[in-house]
């Protein structure tokens, strides 16, 4: 009766047997069972499937495929590059693809990459040893050597690559720039995502164990900005020196990210630890440095923790700060502080949350002697709104902090402060999947 459905063998034994009542009735409950079971295994598998292949981090052709000479919102200074156009992905033919393990010829390679000012859209795959091998985390007494007579100069200089115009880096599989620096100078429209500058690792000028060189410092940055740079974003990456502990005197680093000079630039969603001198903008309090629109630059949602200083230290500024997590600022032997506004410093400050810690100096205006930071001919005005502690105005701000120096031009809604203890560790750093 039932040889339509199961021809031939195909038949359940329990249903070639004689097909009387009770028996009957149970095979083909059995059967019913069986069959439901197996579509619910199907049903299964698929959803993982599915699933899993949302979750799984694209293929580099897709990357660069879907983001391609797509224009960016970045809710800061760099949206304003361009004439006001904002920035937009670089729109090469190809994608460069930076990927295998840690030689000096992929190193070469995006060294390389980076240098030209063409158009170029640079997928960074795992760690590039900038040093070629000559530092790693074990070893780096590659610079701990110096001249043996007076100044006692160092012998190996620092490892630093420069970075071209139009140039757009991805990181994906946890990529990693390692022991050397890179810099931005009079180059424009530059974005960089989703990468981890690990210990740009370098020596002092001289040696500090000799009699009248104690005072030398390192001047290594793990990225550096200056010159006429404009359109500049760098987001959702990591500045930390590694295993070395650096934290109380530069020996062996300076910035994680300085600007000297330049032009309508946005850090978001980064992580910097681990770090002494965390970013300076303008080198000295000269003239030059305390020309305010020569740095215009806005720090928004990123995660300042286990570091000491210059979170930002500044000089001749339009700064804006919102939306930004400080946890853990200072040490035993340094007790640091979060915002350091000096001559020209014209600082809007805006829910941020500045945890409370053993050393902690949120504001490093009013602490210091006449002229460390600002002075009368140029005070730094510091205009503050909706963060979780008082922000101390400059005491040569005329109107004590009263008066908003500047008006962002670029479209942001800070969040309130409350909830960044939260949101920031989880989503600051290179934790992003295309």
């Amino acid at each position: 009766m039932l040889s339509w459905l199961f021809p031939g063998k195909l038949l359940p034994v329990a249903i070639r047997r004689p097909l009387d009542g009770d028996f009957f009735i149970k095979g083909i409950f059995m059967l019913i069972k069986k069959t439901l079971l197996a579509l619910f295994v199907v049903m299964v598998s698929l959803l993982f499937a599915a699933c899993s292949k949302t979750d799984s981090p694209a293929a580099p052709q897709e990357i660069f495929d879907s983001l391609k000479g797509q224009s960016i919102t970045t809710n800061g200074w760099a949206d304003m590059a361009n004439d006001g156009e904002g920035l937009f992905y670089a729109d090469p033919e190809n994608f460069t693809l930076i990927e295998g393990p840690a030689t000096p010829a992929k190193r070469e390679a995006f060294t390389d990459a980076i240098n030209s000012d063409d158009e170029k859209f640079i997928i960074v795959s795992g760690d590039i040893d900038l040093s070629d091998g000559k530092i790693n985390d074990d070893d780096k007494s590659f610079f701990n050597q110096f001249q043996d007579t007076a100044p006692y100069a160092r012998i190996n200089g620092d490892i630093v690559f420069d970075i071209g115009s139009n140039t757009t880096i991805i990181g994906v599989n946890n990529a990693r720039l390692m022991f050397g620096g890179l810099r931005i100078i009079d180059k424009t429209n530059v974005i960089i995502r989703n990468v981890t500058f690990y210990d740009a690792h370098g020596s002092t000028e001289n040696d500090t164990s000799q009699p009248g060189y104690a005072a030398s410092k390192a001047n290594i940055d793990a990225l550096v900005v200056r010159g006429t740079s404009s359109g500049v974003w760098v987001d959702h990456c990591k500045f930390t020196d590694g295993i070395c502990e650096d934290m109380i005197r530069n020996y062996n680093h300076d910035g994680a990210f300085d600007i000297p000079e330049g032009k309508n630039i946005t850090v978001s969603w980064c992580e910097f630890t681990n770090h002494d001198k965390v970013m300076l903008v303008a080198i000295n309090d000269s003239e030059a440095s305390a020309v305010v629109e020569d740095r215009q630059i806005t720090l928004h949602h990123n995660y300042f923790h286990h570091a000491t200083q210059r979170m930002p230290r500044t000089r001749g500024t339009q700064m804006h700060v919102y939306n930004n997590y400080y946890r853990d600022i200072g040490t035993e032997g340094n007790s640091g502080y979060c915002l350091g506004p000096g001559i020209n410093a014209h600082f809007i400050v805006e829910n941020n949350f500045f945890d409370t810690a053993t050393f902690f100096h949120p504001v490093n205006t009013d602490v210091h002697d006449e002229g460390r930071y600002d002075n009368a001919q140029y005070p730094a005005i510091v205009w503050a709104a909706g963060n979780n502690v008082t922000v101390i105005p400059s005491r040569h701000d005329p109107d004590n902090g009263s008066v908003k120096p500047w008006e962002p031009a670029y479209s942001y809604s800070p969040e309130p402060n409350d909830g960044l203890p939260e949101s920031i560790p989880a989503g600051a750093g290179p934790v992003l999947v295309f």
